[in-house]
């Protein structure tokens, strides 16, 4: 029987970590928490049963690497799918670029400062109920980590409505990841993928809105829609396949 209290107690325990450094101006204080915060999921996951974070969904067996990169090309593809759609169609002028070298040179740091605060926020809005809520049925499951990554961004909250379909349309997508996947690695190499092209997007581009300022981010949401439609439409092609094969054997 879960110990429901020690659940709920845990989820604040790592909700406190992650936003407690939103109340400071402050890069170091940042640093510190986010990276605390894969410590402290650590230590709770030890407490609760787990060794390391495989109970959260990372477990270091398997070809977990390959998943992983795989999820961080994808999402690298489907973020600056975004800004060519917005580019294309007129939505954002590219008033100039930086060089290749540029982004090279930034990339390792910009690898370094994305993953911590990609996989804080996987663990706390899907490894953590993947490790104690997977018995769900998949549907409600995803709706639920969708709903929880949505409400996360406590901050965004009231912005433009294309803003909240972007992110609980990216929440179906990595929620529909850890589902086929029964891991976090896909969600978090999409995640950490689209994270590293937004920063490198905003230090290497200058964009300027040639209208609604929210019709790039519709764009986004447009991707991010596209890609769960690809996501399902794979996995009910690879599940057809392994029916009929278990059919003629």
């Amino acid at each position: 029987m879960k110990n429901w209290i020690s659940i709920i107690a845990g989820f604040i325990f790592l909700f406190f970590i992650y936003h407690f450094p939103e109340f400071f101006q402050s890069f170091w204080v940042t640093a510190v928490f986010k990276i605390g915060f894969l410590v402290a999921a650590i230590f709770l996951c030890r407490l609760q049963g787990w060794k390391l974070l495989e109970g959260y969904g990372l477990s270091l067996t398997g070809k977990w690497y390959r998943i992983l990169l795989v999820g961080l090309l994808v999402g690298l593809a489907s973020f600056t799918l975004s800004i060519l759609l917005s580019i294309g169609l007129n939505y954002e002028n590219l008033e100039s670029l930086q060089t290749f070298g540029f982004f090279l040179k930034s990339l390792p740091l910009t690898l370094f400062m994305t993953f911590f605060p990609s996989i804080a926020e996987d663990i706390l809005t899907r490894g953590y109920l993947y490790g104690h809520l997977k018995s769900l049925k998949p549907i409600v499951w995803i709706l639920l980590s969708s709903a929880l990554y949505v409400l996360n961004h406590i901050w965004r909250l009231n912005e433009d409505i294309s803003v909240l379909s972007y992110l609980f349309l990216l929440g179906l997508v990595l929620g529909f990841c850890v589902v086929i996947k029964k891991s976090l690695w896909l969600a978090l190499g999409i995640h950490w993928g689209a994270n590293i092209a937004y920063e490198l997007s905003n230090e290497g581009l200058h964009l300027n809105s040639t209208g609604d300022k929210n019709a790039s981010t519709w764009m986004l949401s447009l991707v991010w829609g596209t890609i769960l439609v690809i996501l399902i439409m794979i996995h009910r092609n690879r599940t057809s396949q392994s029916i009929r094969q278990i059919v003629l054997e």
